[in-house]
């Protein structure tokens, strides 16, 4: 009876459609995949813990020394922007806090969509009993003819949705990810084998009743379609991505459908697979509960069970290779289409034992730091950790996900009052020496690592300068205890004396000091190894930061103490790799009085900007800082001022001064209320609203050859 009335709303669907609007993305994923070039992101999903807000949230994430508050080497998170929050609380509601994780450093977000109102739901019941979690008027057009002043269809809620969400936050946001786990199974049919006589996701479509959308698959792969075409259309360079998958069966699915309602086959209206439309593999692992950890043992009668760490990485590496197999088969394999850019939007074990699962702080951060080289040895380009807080106090923890986090409950310490669990601490170490280096398989392999040993090599660009992570393979059930391996470096690198660095170096600031030619006992817990090449000069830097002052940045640094300090050079790149000077100041010389310096630069440019200080001793000596980031916005390139404004607002732009640009003002609803130009040579207008009626609105700049900038003014009545 379920599947004959799952059958009737499909017709019934069906029959409301209309030939399809051409789509105004020339292109899919079949044709092209942004290449991903920035760094390793070490990433954490924010959570929500009364009573912290979400800018609290995020300054002990990646840590703000303004404040004194050190982080847990967070530098890229993952909030979600549903529509249902937004309809309630307003569009721009999170607006500031986005802008205030770009003021901390954290880049290239990741932000999961949909859930829509209870105005915008879909709430048929292709399920009985249980309706349908997606957005209604999914199969009208996405695409008008602009007659409301946006090309976006205003009776398809979630291109709209789409359009005004994505406009308001891409400057904060690199990867779009299409709901949260949609193929959470309420069946055993996402796990069973391909072939398997019960059935399986491999050979028959996800039933409504079968997975937690509570929908057909095809809406799915529509929403995964008009994503695709509307976040394109307004930011070709951001990422869309499926959304934290757990079953390679429900991607399977994803392929080889269309998102026809009427059978997921290929025609005119529907012409691609799934796979056109996107170009993020986001998955989500848990190797503590996906079976990563155990094997059947048909002589006991039982599981064979191997719950230690590096168990745990295998499996998450697994997961993604079982994945990458499915976009292979169906040629996204970089030879006949683009291969896609995999994520980790969740993972972690947990730190305490409950059932037959494994459960140890010492597994958990080994896990951490394990799961971050492993990723970057197999082009994971970003791990989320779950979560950045434990959900419960250990003694009243009462399952493995309470007992996840890089803080100790968040919720029993109030705002600022918080305390780093071990993972945490671990995770902040591995985000310290490695962030901004890059996995080099070659330097790996010529170390040569004995058996029973793992590890990696990663190598600092800027200075062609290596770290290296190395520990001995946990192989013992609930244990993380291993015979050491011995470990020698190959004379061949040249190294005399390494610096080594224990997983809680962030918090101890430890270093051991040995010869290189002396063997190194590796543990289970990895440790952090650095030749000591270079000569560390008596400046004593305390602080490096920047920000934005419209499109300039502002760098300020202090020293605690000089000696010999001749000056200092400020270098900026745009992509990490290569830097150029952009101004210098003298040094103090030789004190042991605090010392302010202060640079601004002048035009940055808009994406991340990268900075770092070459500070040069007076023998000519020199050495760097670490890298930092300042974002500049779109929005950042020109000022509205009122905000809030009842007769007259100014614009100014501070770049394309050579360029016509097109001002258009829009309402809430996106209809075009005022059209305006500034001639090339200007970079101000003054705008009359008085005609305007009071409400929100939003105002648009496009410039020739690049994208549209957006800002938004309140328009009052005095």
């Amino acid at each position: 009876m379920k599947r004959i009335i799952t059958h009737l709303c499909l017709i019934f669907l069906c029959l409301q459609l209309n030939a399809q609007t051409p789509s105004l993305v020339p292109y899919t994923a079949m044709d092209t995949v942004p290449p991903y070039q920035d760094y390793f992101l070490f990433g954490s999903n924010l959570g929500y813990y009364s009573p912290w807000d979400d800018k609290q949230l995020a300054d002990i994430a990646a840590g703000d020394k303004t404040k004194g508050i050190p982080g847990v080497g967070v530098n890229s998170l993952r909030p979600t922007l549903p529509h249902i929050f937004l309809e309630r609380w307003g569009l721009d509601n999170k607006i500031d806090e986005f802008e205030h994780y770009t003021n901390l450093g954290i880049i290239n977000n990741t932000v999961f969509i949909g859930y829509p109102s209870d105005e915008q739901r879909d709430w048929t019941e292709y399920c009985p009993d249980d309706p349908s979690q997606v957005f209604k008027r999914l199969y009208r057009d996405i695409w008008d003819n602009g007659e409301n002043g946006t090309p976006i269809n205003d009776e398809n809620y979630y291109a709209v949705y789409l359009w005004e969400m994505v406009n308001l936050y891409k400057d904060h946001v690199k990867f779009w990810e299409v709901w949260n786990e949609p193929d959470l199974a309420e069946s055993d049919l996402a796990w069973r084998q391909p072939g398997d006589p019960e059935g399986s996701w491999w050979d028959t479509n996800p039933q409504p009743c079968e997975f937690k959308l509570h929908a057909p698959i095809f809406s799915y792969i529509r929403m995964l379609r008009i994503s695709y075409e509307v976040i394109k259309y307004i930011d070709p360079d951001a990422y869309i991505a499926v959304g934290g998958l757990g079953y390679p069966s429900f991607l399977d699915a994803i392929m080889r459908n269309t998102d026809n309602p009427n059978g997921g086959g290929v025609n005119p209206d529907y012409p691609h697979h799934g796979g056109a439309y996107f170009d993020v593999m986001s998955f989500h692992s848990y190797p503590h509960i996906d079976g990563s950890l155990r094997d059947w043992n048909n002589d006991l009668g039982d599981f064979d069970y191997t719950r230690h760490s590096d168990a745990a990485v295998d499996g998450l590496i697994a997961k993604k290779h079982e994945f990458e197999a499915v976009l292979h088969n169906y040629g996204f394999d970089g030879r006949n289409m683009p291969e896609k850019v995999f994520i980790t939007t969740e993972t972690n074990i947990p730190s305490k034992e409950f059932d037959e699962y494994i459960g140890s702080k010492k597994a958990q951060r080994n896990y951490l730091i394990k799961s971050v080289v492993a990723a970057q040895q197999n082009n994971i380009q970003q791990l989320c950790i779950y979560d950045l807080g434990e959900k419960e106090l250990e003694s009243e923890a009462r399952g493995s996900f309470d007992m996840m986090g890089l803080y100790k409950s968040l919720e029993d310490f109030g705002p600022y009052q918080q305390k780093e669990t071990d993972g945490g601490i671990a995770y902040k170490t591995t985000s310290d020496l490695l962030k901004f280096l890059r996995y080099d398989s070659t330097r790996t392999n010529t170390l040569a690592l004995p058996e029973g040993a793992r590890g990696a090599a990663f190598k600092d660009p800027f200075t062609d300068k290596y770290t290296y992570v190395l520990w001995a393979e946990t192989k013992n059930d609930r244990s993380e205890w291993v015979e050491e391996v011995p470990f020698l470096f190959p004379e061949s690198l040249g190294h005399d004396e390494i610096q080594v660095f224990e997983w809680d170096y962030s918090r101890s600031e430890e270093i051991h000091t040995l010869h290189a030619t002396s063997s190194i006992a590796l543990g289970a817990s990895p440790i952090f190894i650095k030749p000591s090449t270079q000569v560390v000069l008596p400046v004593e830097l305390i602080a490096f930061r920047g920000y934005r002052d419209n499109a300039d940045v502002v760098l300020e640094w202090v020293t605690e103490s000089e000696e010999n300090n001749d000056h200092f050079i400020v270098e900026h790149s745009i992509d990490a790799r290569d830097f150029e000077d952009i101004g210098s100041l003298p040094g103090a010389g030789t004190t042991t009085e605090t010392q302010y310096y202060t640079l601004k630069h002048h035009r940055a440019i808009r994406g991340n900007n990268y900075y770092r200080l070459k500070q040069v001793d007076t023998d000519g000596s020199f050495e760097y800082s670490e890298v930092i980031v300042v974002n500049i916005q779109s929005t950042d390139l020109f000022t509205v001022r009122p905000t809030q404004a009842d007769d007259e607002i100014h614009v100014e732009f501070y770049d394309f001064y050579d360029r016509d640009i097109e001002l258009t003002i829009f309402d809430v609803l996106g209809r075009v209320r005022m059209d305006e130009i500034l001639p090339a040579g200007r970079n101000a207008l003054s705008l009359d609203v008085k005609s305007l009626d009071a409400g929100h609105y939003f105002i648009r700049m496009k410039v020739q050859g690049e994208d549209y900038f957006t800002r938004r003014f309140l328009k009052v009545e005095l």
